[in-house]
């Protein structure tokens, strides 16, 4: 069994990560900033199983639609048979992905592959990758990859190298000016609470809406930290920014919570963008709890 765990846990050489990025913008001397989020795509993640598992694995996928929203539930199956094979302990294991309709050629197989990549990290499979920082990508005019500003700026990016314990050949320090750290979320502060440099917005508006639930509950959500204790509940901005998603009502996604989320990512990233760069502009998909 302790075999099956860490072979599924191993980290994927650096050739099947993918890159994206979380946000970009420009400084006042006019150059470009960037981080960037790295991930496994569908087939990187059913080749794993194939390497532990052999023909011993199977999947399903169940579709329905949600209002505005492709949303897929897969369910992975773990059997034992086979003449000569070594027997696994029967498991099953699901994960579900919303995606919203417009604007995606092919919502149902954008949502097929996200809960694929749900169910796998149940087995261990990329779990890793919460453990990674967001990290600087490297600017360069002939970058790997494309990118583009709120303002229309388009730049060319590389992605930070990996650190060893992830895969990649970096010891120490995770991308160019990062500093290094073994446990990002560990050494965030927890003070001071992070705001906005305009003067305070009157609690429950748009701009500053109140928190709905947790110890935090009933506070703007400027006046929480960056990161709180972690006796505290949905209590500090990395929550909101970087682990809340919010959920369906009835078949649709409130205007409230949908407000919550993109002032704590707009918050987030301010707070932990480069001191002389504007606010950023998010760009990519939506980081949600799994880093993939």
């Amino acid at each position: 069994m302790n075999e099956i765990i860490e072979a599924l846990r191993k980290p994927f050489s650096a050739d099947r990560i993918e890159w994206r990025l979380q946000s970009s913008g420009e400084k006042q001397d006019g150059s470009i900033w960037a981080k960037c989020l790295c991930y496994i795509d569908n087939r990187a993640a059913m080749e794993r199983l194939d390497e532990v598992y052999g023909m011993n694995w199977s999947h399903s996928e169940e579709f329905k639609q949600i209002g505005n929203q492709a949303v897929c539930t897969v369910t992975i199956t773990i059997e034992a048979r086979g003449e000569g094979v070594a027997l696994f302990p029967y498991r099953t294991v699901s994960g579900s992905c919303a995606v919203e309709a417009n604007g995606d050629i092919d919502p149902f197989k954008s949502a097929a592959s996200g809960a694929m990549k749900r169910a796998v990290v149940n087995l261990g499979v990329g779990r890793y990758l919460y453990d990674l920082p967001e990290a600087w990508a490297v600017i360069d005019p002939n970058g790997k990859y494309d990118g583009k500003t709120k303002n229309g700026t388009r730049f060319r990016w590389n992605p930070p190298q990996l650190p060893a314990w992830a895969g990649g050949g970096a010891d120490t320090n995770y991308a160019v000016n990062q500093p290094a750290v073994t446990d990002f979320i560990d050494t965030l502060p927890t003070v001071p609470a992070v705001k906005p440099k305009a003067a305070p917005l009157p609690a429950g508006t748009a701009d500053d809406p109140t928190i709905p639930f947790g110890d935090a509950k009933g506070q703007p959500l400027s006046s929480l930290p960056l990161k709180g204790p972690k006796d505290k509940k949905c209590a500090d901005l990395y929550y909101w920014a970087k682990v809340y998603v919010p959920k369906p009502y009835n078949g649709k996604i409130s205007q409230k919570d949908t407000n919550l989320k993109a002032r704590a990512e707009a918050l987030y990233a301010a707070a932990t963008a480069p001191k002389d760069a504007p606010a950023p502009e998010s760009e990519g998909e939506t980081f949600d709890e799994v880093p993939f």
